[in-house]
């Protein structure tokens, strides 16, 4: 059973990983309005980096927990700590940039947006996948009996 919540768990967080980049990861409003160029997806801050590690998790899980591929295992943990990378040093630090519109509006703030917390869950579910993958195993392969 916990084979299979990893193998979910891998499946849901890639999926999640690149659904995360077209939504607004940050949000700068000016008083209650978002100024036109007010809102950033997940691609634009990092250039589509998470939905290239969403897909490459999606082959080297079919690898890891149907094909018991160790190697696959291992560059699932590389792709999730890459993923993690992402999240928390190069999109978190930049929620709080207002950028040219914060020089523009004295009360503009900038705040994360759902997509945010989609991919930092995505990059949670990647990384507990391949920590399961790496512990658990491949899934177990039907026995075929020989008469």
């Amino acid at each position: 059973m916990a084979r299979y919540a990893a193998l979910s768990a891998l499946l849901v967080g890639a999926l999640l990983l690149i659904v995360a980049e077209f939504l607004v990861v940050r949000e700068i409003r000016a008083v209650t309005v978002v100024p036109p160029g007010g809102t950033t997806t997940g691609g634009e801050l990092h250039d589509y980096a998470l939905a290239l590690v969403g897909v490459a998790v999606l082959p080297l899980t079919y690898a890891a927990m149907i094909r018991g591929l160790r190697p696959a295992m291992t560059a699932l943990l590389v792709m999730a700590l890459i993923a993690v990378w992402i999240v928390l040093v190069i999109d978190q630090p930049k929620l709080e940039e207002t950028g040219l519109i914060g020089r523009t509006y004295d009360l503009a703030e900038a705040r994360p947006g759902p997509g945010f917390y989609v991919e930092g869950v995505g990059a949670a579910l990647v990384l507990a996948g391949a920590v399961g993958a790496l512990v658990l195993g491949p899934l177990p392969r039907p026995r075929v009996s020989r008469s």
